[in-house]
């Protein structure tokens, strides 16, 4: 039986520091996300090698800090923070707990000021 793929080709775009930093990108988001495993249909999400796909573009970005143009640097560094924010929530979503909630909902400053005026206030 003869194959008569017909595909249409994809125009990619030119490969440059930043459609090859979207590239990681876009890799690390299918790990932290999830995506579907062909043969059984269940949804595959591994926090490792997101974390390892966030390590590598921190890496690029040591070694290249200095040599990006703005727009690239700006790029790098705000895909970071995005990648790293939906890591910090994946991780915790996997825990089966907010984090940042935890965080809110806890005032440590606010508790400590709180004993040292009561403490002030039996002083006095």
């Amino acid at each position: 039986m003869e194959e008569n793929t017909t595909q249409e080709e994809v125009q990619l775009p030119p490969i440059d520091f930043r459609t090859f930093i979207a590239d990681l990108i876009t890799t690390a988001h299918l790990y932290l996300h999830g995506f579907k495993d062909p043969e059984t249909d269940a949804v595959i999400v591994n926090l490792g090698l997101a974390k390892r796909m966030i390590d590598t573009i921190e890496m690029l970005e040591e070694k290249t800090k200095g040599n990006l143009t703005a727009p690239e640097s700006n790029f790098l560094t705000n895909s970071l923070y995005e990648l790293r924010m939906g890591y910090i929530r994946a991780a915790a979503a996997q825990k089966g707990v907010s984090e940042v909630e935890e965080i809110e909902d806890a005032p440590v400053q606010d508790a400590q000021n709180e004993d040292v005026n009561q403490t002030e206030t039996e002083n006095s």
